[in-house]
């Protein structure tokens, strides 16, 4: 029986000088998004969809298409869920990408900025037109009624 000889393959050629190389540290292996994420501390909230349950949270930072932010209690993530930012009167629709114990990632498929004074926009959800109204001190429905009259 012959054993086959395996003969070395051409080398592989140097690269040309003038040829770049792109060396990517170790601390640029944390953040290689596709778009680029701003810091922030903004005020908000997240809304969890059907139980309609606002939970305060810091954002962090954020870009157009996701946000990291930093909440109290994640317990259960639901599918949909709400970031009701009150710094920029805006609010997003998303889903969790990642949590751990007090930090979540979030990926946005729906961003609406919403204006003081003006209509709900068609696309937002009731639901979430009211936690924003209430949330950012717009809300003027009073408490709820009760059904008694107090005299002073």
């Amino acid at each position: 029986m012959t054993i086959p000889i395996r003969r070395p393959s051409p080398a592989t050629p140097a690269p040309a000088a003038e040829s770049k190389v792109e060396i990517i540290m170790p601390s640029q292996y944390a953040d290689r998004r596709a778009e680029p994420r701003f810091n922030c501390d903004n005020r908000g909230a997240l809304l969890l969809l059907p139980q309609g349950r606002a939970m305060p949270c810091r954002i962090l930072d954020q870009s157009a298409s996701g946000a990291r932010i930093s909440i109290s209690d994640v317990n259960e993530i639901p599918a949909e869920l709400w970031l009701i930012d009150l710094d920029t009167n805006t609010v997003r629709r998303g889903a969790a990408a990642w949590s751990m114990a007090n930090r979540m990632g979030l990926k946005f498929n729906f961003v609406q900025k919403l204006t003081e004074g003006q209509a709900r926009p068609a696309k937002v959800p009731e639901d979430v037109f009211a936690a924003w109204l209430k949330l950012s001190g717009q809300d003027e429905s009073g408490p709820d009624d009760d059904g008694v009259l107090y005299f002073d």
